[in-house]
């Protein structure tokens, strides 16, 4: 697996990150790449755009989509 490095992370976001991974106890390096994974798995804006268009009929309000949306951007797996 090729290796991926960060530079410039700032302090605070870095601290952050390290209490998120221990909070679920898992290693930083765990966490961040569940958090890629999990980020990776969102569709595109085109992707969405396309699957909107299919979905003609099935209506879904901005506010149901911003709620899947959010909801999906933020969920993160369980160790």
């Amino acid at each position: 697996m090729p290796d991926v490095n960060v530079r410039g992370v700032d302090e605070t976001v870095l601290a952050r990150l390290r209490d998120q991974a221990a909070a679920e106890g898992v290693s930083l390096s765990e966490w961040i790449r569940s958090a890629l994974a999990d980020r990776a798995e969102l569709p595109t804006a085109a992707e969405l755009a396309a699957r909107r268009a299919a979905r003609v009929g099935e209506g879904q309000s901005r506010e149901e989509f911003a709620l899947y949306y959010r909801d999906r951007l933020h969920r993160r797996r369980t160790p």
